[in-house]
């Protein structure tokens, strides 16, 4: 199909990123956690979860950011352990805790599909662009990908940071990427809802960016779309 005056007439390929562009847990973190600390007797609100959560989450993504990005599975496994200690201390079986919550966020029934994924890569595959995945997550991503109707196609082509050995948004996360699509940068788009890991970081390493923004916090401006339907109808023209 031909394009012309999107402004992504050169694209060739879509590096989609998975949590908060893909997916979503279902039931919400919060939920799930405030339910493994409640199992062991200990009685959370889940804003207070929410709010636990969101601080230890982003302390880690800054001191991830300050030091060299560079991560692989067991780094991944430590990193999550340390998150959940955090969130809900004083749990008198803590390793029972996370890794109950390590294999429930590996399952796919904790995770929903946003509506617009499936007829946005739809869109895409039909322009002839190559969709591929690109996460922070680890290796449990493809076994989520797998079980949620529509996606499984995608759970082959996923680049994983803790595979790749760098996190979003190292320029070496974006380079394996493009390596895999044996493009070049400038012709891959990168998709997410991360203005950090999914726009800035890929256009510092020579790729196309655009941010879905689902909550508005991020207000109109190019570049920006409010969900994938919208971006993917945007890029093919």
């Amino acid at each position: 199909m031909e394009r012309s005056g999107t402004g992504y007439e050169g694209v060739r390929a879509v590096i989609l990123d998975a949590v908060g562009t893909l997916i979503d847990p279902a039931p919400s973190v919060a939920e799930v956690y405030a339910g493994a600390a409640r199992r062991q007797g200990l009685e959370v609100e889940t804003g207070e979860v929410r709010r636990r959560f969101k601080e230890h989450f982003r302390r880690d993504e800054l001191d991830d950011l300050r030091g060299p990005m560079v991560t692989d599975e067991s780094i991944e496994y430590r990193r999550w352990r340390r998150i959940v200690g955090g969130v809900l201390p004083g749990l008198a079986e803590p390793d029972r805790a996370f890794l109950e919550l390590w294999e429930h966020f590996g399952r796919p029934d904790a995770w929903r599909c946003f509506d617009d994924v499936i007829p946005a890569v739809g869109l895409l595959r039909e322009a002839g662009l190559a969709v591929r995945v690109g996460s922070n997550f680890d290796g449990r991503l493809r076994q989520v990908l797998r079980g949620l109707p529509g996606l499984e196609p995608l759970a082959d082509s996923v680049v994983i940071s803790s595979e790749v050995g760098y996190r979003k948004p190292h320029p070496s996360f974006y380079r394996a990427a493009c390596d895999r699509l044996e493009l070049p940068p400038p012709v891959v788009l990168s998709v997410g809802d991360d203005p950090e890991n999914d726009d800035a970081g890929a256009r510092r390493a020579g790729l196309s960016a655009a941010l879905i923004d689902r909550s508005g916090r991020v207000g109109p401006r190019p570049g920006v779309f409010p969900d994938l339907v919208s971006l993917a109808a945007a890029v093919v023209g």
